[in-house]
């Protein structure tokens, strides 16, 4: 799909270009409101020990020293139900359980549970055929005429369209029904959240209702959630597979749904036949997804009884019939589909016979460790509160400005830069994209840190927490987004400070750490995030999956540019280094004029290269998405196009030099010209 692949490489060059940090390949709206608040629970669990509820104490220790154990896994949260209550949780840091969190693709078995509505009334049928129920264009109902509702719940359609390209792209529907199959529907399995946002459509089609609000209505309000948040996609419908975010005990009240059979306390919400539909294996998955097949929007255990809700990044929740037994498991690892490493110690200890007596000393003891797992991942150690009668009396703060910090107090400017307090991935997911910072600000008062930043020409605060995280909010956009911050000092192996400042977002499997060292008047800044870069490295390949003369392009751009370049870029972009100048510097302002002109002279050798090579081979560019493909000719796209005519099944002819030098002279002249040069931009691409 040659429109997605080129706003696919447009977006990558906007993240590469440190003078584009703010635009955006589609247009932006806000998606993500205000938290409301934390509301009372609506039928609350009851909280038991482990023995309560049959479970050996020492069994829940051992899994728990794993989890401490494995350095890997970095926690938000983790509960645990049996018998419909509550024998075991804990929130770590600043995540709390009572406030929502991003659940990416465990959306989709919400989807799945609110079509059995439709398919109980008889309003829908596994077998009815996507084109008859949605507006699909005449050529749509020839070439997608096979996908049923049947292929859309077992993710067998095929479709190319994915989430991927659903950040560049603003007619989901029209893009899904254009988009080309790598399959027959039916014919495989390739998981993709588009399938789920075609499932909200149906929804809203059947319904004459949003699709949330429709869900809201049958099934949350009858599990007493009402606190959740549902984004829309550019059309103003809910997204389906993704995009939801609900509280634990939220995601608890759904894993008894499926142990209940559709039954919640009593009471049958979802039919029987349709939990048991979505539970039955239906499409085998490959290996590497992890120890589970597929049903109807439930991952299901390819040896044992137990099936899963599964979002990225180490959203689970585990549902184990044989021990009447549900876990709710939040992390921000770098994980997709169920290959975590949390959820494996859990599923591992808490299958089988699980049966003990109770013990005081265990219970205390996991208790002790569940308090110390968050400090043992934190990135900043705040300092202990002080203690003695004057701090008791409060005759003297004992929680007093610590003065480590005084030598950053402060303004400084920043060269342009791409670089974001939001973490990258969170901007990318959002279309949400701040501009790089220009200014950084440190002020005291009283005994607290404040921080300023201003990015795109926006100027936000937030406070730093030197014995503990603050808690502020900050907008972007019109999207409002909490966040905990806490600050520590240290020395380095060399002896010289270094000033670290951890943000979390805690209703997002995402964080930040700041790092600042003083060189002089500069203030260096190194950043980073957690899940880092490599959970994208894999999307950026898909770009050019499949395709012979994209994948040719990157192996000589590659060549020109070093090994791994796309992998080294990405790091670049996730964990930045920027030099800050302080704006009491006489000069100031001339010598970040003078660093710009570098830095547009780096960006155009990086990113613009990289658009510039890759859309001469492809034969797309600025002006590409409005022409037929038949009039792409240059470079190797002219090259493949004219073999193709000649030999289709096989490519095996060398392409001339003269093809590649075109393609290599065009990408060069993006790098040699001046910033801002006409040539720069009509040859190179969106440099």
């Amino acid at each position: 799909d040659l429109l997605f692949q080129t706003r696919g490489l447009k977006l990558i060059n906007r993240l590469f270009s440190p003078n584009k940090a703010a635009e955006t390949v589609i247009p932006f709206y806000p998606q993500k409101p205000d938290f409301p608040g934390v509301k009372p629970i609506s039928l609350p669990f009851e909280r038991v020990t482990p023995e309560e509820v049959g479970i050996d104490s020492e069994r829940v220790n051992e899994f728990i020293n794993e989890l401490v154990s494995d350095k890997n896994i970095n926690l938000h949260g983790i509960t645990l139900i049996r018998k419909g209550k509550i024998f075991f949780e804990a929130d770590f840091g600043l995540y709390r359980s009572e406030i929502w969190h991003a659940a990416y693709s465990m959306s989709k078995t919400v989807v799945s549970l609110a079509i059995s509505f439709m398919f109980d009334e008889g309003l829908l049928s596994p077998d009815d055929r996507l084109v008859d129920l949605l507006d699909a264009g005449n050529i749509a109902k020839i070439s997608k005429g096979s996908i049923t509702v049947k292929e859309l719940l077992t993710m067998s359609t095929g479709i190319s369209f994915n989430e991927l390209g659903a950040v560049t792209e603003t007619d989901w529907q029209k893009a899904f029904f254009e988009s080309k199959a790598k399959f027959d529907a039916g014919g495989g399995f390739e998981y993709n959240s588009m399938n789920s946002y075609m499932l909200a459509r149906i929804i809203e089609r059947i319904s004459g209702e949003a699709a949330a609000e429709f869900i809201e209505k049958r099934l949350f309000a009858p599990l007493g959630i009402t606190n959740y948040l549902w984004e829309l996609s550019p059309e103003g419908v809910a997204k389906g597979g993704f995009g939801l975010y609900l509280s634990t005990e939220s995601w608890a009240k759904i894993g008894l749904l499926f142990l209940g059979v559709g039954a919640f306390r009593s009471k049958q919400i979802i039919s029987r036949s349709w939990i048991l539909r979505m539970i039955t294996e239906r499409s085998v998955a490959p290996e590497s997804t992890g120890a589970f097949n597929y049903g109807y929007h439930v991952w299901v255990a390819r040896n044992g009884s137990d099936f899963l809700l599964n979002g990225m990044l180490g959203q689970n929740v585990w549902i184990c019939p044989e021990n009447n037994l549900v876990a709710v498991i939040n992390c921000s690892n770098n994980e997709l589909f169920q290959e975590s490493a949390a959820l494996s110690i859990v599923r591992g200890a808490l299958r089988g016979n699980i049966s003990g007596k109770c013990s005081l000393k265990d219970i205390a003891y996991f208790k002790q460790r569940v308090a110390g797992f968050f400090e043992a991942r934190s990135r900043v150690h705040g300092k202990k509160p002080l203690r003695g009668l004057a701090y008791a009396l409060r005759l003297r703060s004992a929680v007093p400005f610590d003065t480590a910090w005084l030598p950053l107090i402060g303004e400084y400017a920043f060269p342009d830069n791409n670089a974001g307090l939001l973490p990258v991935f969170v901007s990318v997911m959002q279309n949400n994209f701040g501009g790089g910072i220009e200014k950084i600000s440190l002020r005291r008062e009283g005994d607290s840190l404040f921080m300023a930043f201003t990015e795109g020409g926006i100027k936000r605060e937030i406070e730093i927490g030197f014995y503990g995280y603050k808690t502020s909010v900050v907008t972007y956009g019109g999207e409002t987004y909490i966040v905990n911050a806490a600050c520590e000092a240290i020395l380095d192996e060399d002896r010289s400070p270094v000033f670290k400042i951890e943000l979390i977002f805690p209703e997002l499997p995402n964080s930040r750490l700041l790092k600042f060292t003083l060189e002089g008047e500069r203030l260096v800044l190194r950043m980073s995030e957690a899940p880092d870069q490599r959970i994208v490295e894999g999307y950026v390949s898909l770009l050019l999956d499949g395709n012979k003369a994209g994948g040719f392009a990157l192996g000589l751009l590659e060549r020109k540019l070093g090994e791994d370049f796309i992998a080294r870029k990405l790091s670049e972009l996730f964990n930045p280094s920027l030099r800050g100048i302080s704006t009491e510097f006489d000069g100031w302002d001339k010598i970040l004029f003078d660093e710009n002109l570098l830095a547009r002279e780096i960006s155009s050798r990086g990113g613009g290269m990289l658009f510039g090579i890759i859309s001469k081979f492809l034969g797309i560019g600025e002006e590409a998405e409005e022409k037929p493909q038949s009039e792409r000719k240059n470079g190797l796209f002219s090259w493949f196009t004219r073999r193709k005519q000649t030999a289709p099944a096989i490519l095996e002819e060398t392409p001339s030099a003269e093809d590649i030098e075109d393609s290599e002279d065009t990408a060069q002249s993006g790098v040699d010209a001046a910033p801002g040069d006409d040539n720069t931009a009509q040859s190179g691409g969106n440099t």
